[in-house]
């Protein structure tokens, strides 16, 4: 196998993963508090992380951290990404006992403060917030600004920390950078934040690193040409746990009906733990899928085999985008119709190949989709981080509660530079109702763009560009 570019690069000059782990622990109270709590086993923690890669695989190094302290733990990861109180209610319900909440790659998020009320709570996560929850402890890096990274190396860090560290850990940890875009080893980029632990750990996994022939994932938007195992890896994970997208399958096959996606590849990936050597050694997906036991294994290989079907099926509807405007030097494209299963993965491809047809130098595209009378979807994409997805969705969020507060709890968004969604999950607030609201922000974005290109902005256009993630425009 042909080494990928990430093999090739110069490591030299990087901190030691010991040293800026110590730093962190120095500069961050709320870690410090973290890992004071976890060597005191107090009955059972709850833990709830998200249904995509890095929730899935942060939850679970988190979960080996608690259990090897000797804790009991209950980990869960519930649809989607602002935990709801009915969810912890549930969990609270089931779990005699219960003593600790903990939420992994869930925000950190304002309306957890009510869940303080309840029991402790300790947030691990790497997502910008506008506001911190001050009756939680909290470790963001990305407080108050972004930090590039995943919570899976935020949890591996801890665990380091804590001392329980071992190198199913590090797969883990890998799995959940890929999954969160802070690592792409075909093309050889890396986040900053994640370059100590590779050089400490993750280049290990070199077999999971190096260039092979098979089909190109949702994670090759940039080039179509080549693919890595650690790809193919994560996209199974992604693919078979849901993604944090809401796409499951049970309605396709009776033995799916009661399956919760992501806990059977959460329970899937556990399994493997006494498997690491083997994991190293693998050389094609097909090699990965062979280490994990049934049940699992067969239920997992059924919903993969729907992915890749809805793939190639959302391949061809994504045709129907069009370029609506531009901002700066991000070509923005649009796209509006009915539930399009795997939609905002799929948008990732298009848009590179849109991209490159049109010959724009940056590009974003906006899905809309009416998933359900109850259920409009919003999912933005970008190759550039100059107009900012996340503060986009953030935006669409913010306006929307305020416009419908009886439904606030129904709404949701925020994300990261390159990705992020809002989801409106009320009849209330009708699909035309949500399309209207985008194309609104879309519209005030142009003025912005337009007044900015004319004379220098005022203060109040200065926020208002920041608040809509017109990043370009900063100085």
């Amino acid at each position: 196998m042909e080494e990928a570019v990430i093999l090739q690069t110069d490591f030299n000059n990087v901190e030691d993963h010991a040293t800026q782990w110590q730093n962190l622990k120095n500069n961050f109270p709320g870690l410090n508090k973290i890992l004071e709590v976890i060597e005191k086993p107090q009955g059972t923690a709850l833990i709830f992380s998200h249904d995509d890669p890095d929730g899935i695989t942060s939850g679970l190094i988190f979960k080996r951290l608690l259990q090897k302290k000797g804790w009991k733990v209950e980990a869960r990861f519930p649809e989607g990404f602002l935990l709801q109180p009915s969810q912890l209610q549930d969990a609270i319900d089931a779990t005699p006992g219960a003593s600790t909440i903990f939420l992994l790659d869930k925000g950190t998020l304002a309306p957890y403060n009510d869940f303080a009320a309840k029991l402790p709570v300790y947030i691990i996560d790497h997502h910008p917030a506008p506001a911190a929850p001050e009756k939680c402890v909290y470790f963001n890096p990305s407080l108050p600004a972004y930090t590039w990274c995943s919570t899976s190396i935020l949890a591996h860090g801890i665990a380091t920390l804590a001392g329980t560290r071992d190198e199913f850990d590090d797969f883990l940890c890998l799995v959940g950078l890929k999954g969160d875009w802070a690592i792409e080893p075909v093309k050889g980029i890396l986040a900053d934040f994640a370059r100590p632990f590779f050089v400490k750990y993750g280049q290990n996994f070199k077999n999971l690193l190096k260039l092979v022939k098979e089909r190109p994932t949702q994670f090759d938007a940039e080039q179509r040409d080549h693919t890595c195992l650690l790809s193919r890896v994560t996209e199974y994970v992604h693919a078979t746990g849901g993604g944090g997208f809401s796409y499951f399958y049970h309605d396709r096959d009776a033995a799916l009906k009661n399956v919760d996606h992501a806990q059977c590849i959460a329970t899937a990936l556990e399994g493997l733990a006494d498997k690491v050597k083997q994991i190293s050694e693998i050389t094609s997906l097909n090699d990965f899928v062979k280490l994990i036991a049934e049940p699992q294994k067969g239920l997992l290989e059924k919903i993969f085999a729907y992915f890749l079907e809805d793939w190639d099926n959302a391949n061809r509807i994504l045709d129907s985008s069009v370029k609506a405007l531009k901002l700066g030097d991000t070509s923005i494209y649009l796209f509006v119709g009915p539930k399009v299963p795997l939609l905002p993965m799929i948008g990732s491809i298009k848009l590179f190949e849109m991209k490159e047809k049109a010959g724009d130098k940056l590009a974003q595209i906006i899905m809309v989709s009416s998933v359900s009378p109850d259920y409009t979807h919003v999912s933005v994409r970008g190759t550039g981080d100059r107009v900012h997805s996340g503060k986009i969705c953030g935006e669409l969020q913010d306006s929307m509660q305020n416009i419908y507060a009886p439904y606030k709890d129904k709404i949701s968004g925020g994300g990261h530079p390159k990705a992020a969604e809002c989801t409106v999950k009320t009849a209330e607030v009708p699909f035309m109702n949500v399309l209207s609201r985008v194309t609104e922000v879309l519209s005030e974005m142009q003025a912005i763009d337009l007044a900015a290109a004319k004379s220098d902005l005022n203060d109040t256009q200065k926020a208002r560009a920041d608040k809509l993630g017109l990043e370009y425009l900063k100085k």
